[in-house]
């Protein structure tokens, strides 16, 4: 009987990226019994790597120029296949997004090179293929999706009370986002009652009824099921790296059952998922609101839709396939 095929994967962090686009995929893999082989947070050294003589080698967001040289290194050391993981246009970032310092002026010219020593580049959008396959030699678009567990098994209980519980979720990086709702929220104050999770400035704090503070990658999914919304809101600024990201967010929250306004024409929400889309101009989010919430009922069969959607085509062990020949176990 053959051997599985053995895989060396190397996330790029410990967040979000390292999780969903690398570790949680892999694990996936192995739980169902398509592949082996290890997670190292750093690149191996001539030795280790000769010795664990691996078919796939997995690289993620290598930018660095040290990164880069032992990718090269790597590269002459080892028959494997490389893969490079990406899943942000981190060569062009919001002003507003905090992260947008922590990359270099000549990031393209880096990825260019990194991605150059690798046999495919795998990506999660249509967009981030559009603005980096020229720099492979093959690309394949991967989608994000959720880990069975735990959000499979998880749910939002919608409350009872008079005043709908209407709530968004998120981090530092989704402060340009967030001004999209400055207007919103202050117009509906009076008629719902605003639930935030993360950091949010204090204009939205004021007319909020609860403001949670930020929790852990791991603590997230219970967090966001236990906020209870009635309606979840994913405003996105229109901005071409918010075209390239993926409907992550929306996969989140309606995996709680909670139904969706989002925002209109941002690549990231563009899937066929049964959400509200709405343009960017507070009086349509207004609207869209006030209208959603004068029925409780089909609010909650919009929710309860959008679940069932993401239970059917986006859970990660149902993804399997995809994953496998992203990673070059079939194509």
């Amino acid at each position: 009987m053959a051997s599985l095929p053995f895989f060396l994967v190397t996330p790029a962090d410990e967040f979000g990226c390292g999780y969903y686009r690398m570790r949680w995929p892999f694990e996936s893999l192995q739980r169902l019994g398509l592949a082996q082989g290890v997670i190292s947070p750093y690149f191996l050294d001539r030795q280790t790597l000769q010795e664990l003589d691996p078919d796939v080698l997995i690289c993620q967001r290598v930018v660095e120029e040290d990164q880069i040289a032992r990718l090269t290194v790597m590269r002459k050391a080892t028959s494997a296949k490389f893969i490079f993981e990406i899943d942000d246009l981190i060569t062009d970032m919001p002003v507003d997004n905090k992260y947008t310092s922590r990359f270099h002026k000549n990031t393209a010219d880096r990825l260019k090179r990194a991605i150059g020593l690798c046999d495919r580049l795998v990506v999660s959008t249509p967009a981030l293929a559009e603005a980096y396959g020229r720099f492979a030699p093959d690309v394949v678009v991967c989608p994000n999706s959720l880990p069975n567990v735990p959000w499979a098994s998880l749910s939002g209980v919608r409350s009872s009370v008079l005043r709908p519980r209407v709530g968004w979720a998120g981090h530092m990086g989704h402060l340009g986002d967030l001004k999209v709702l400055y207007r919103v929220v202050r117009a509906t104050s009076h008629l719902v009652d605003w639930v935030f999770l993360g950091a949010v400035p204090e204009v939205l704090k004021r007319y909020s009824l609860e403001v949670h503070t930020h929790v852990s990658l791991f603590e997230y999914p219970a967090k966001l099921a236990s906020l209870d919304l009635d309606l979840a809101v994913a405003p996105l600024e229109i901005h071409p790296y918010n075209d390239a990201k993926s409907h992550l967010r929306l996969l989140e929250l309606g995996a709680m059952g909670f139904p969706v306004i989002c925002s209109a024409g941002v690549g990231a929400f563009d899937y066929d998922l049964p959400v509200t889309r709405v343009e960017n101009h507070p009086d349509a989010w207004i609207d869209a609101i006030v209208a959603a919430i004068g029925d409780r009922d089909a609010l909650a069969r919009q929710g309860d839709a959008l679940r069932q959607a993401i239970h059917d085509h986006w859970l990660m062990d149902g993804r399997s396939a995809e994953w496998a020949a992203a990673w070059g176990l079939s194509r």
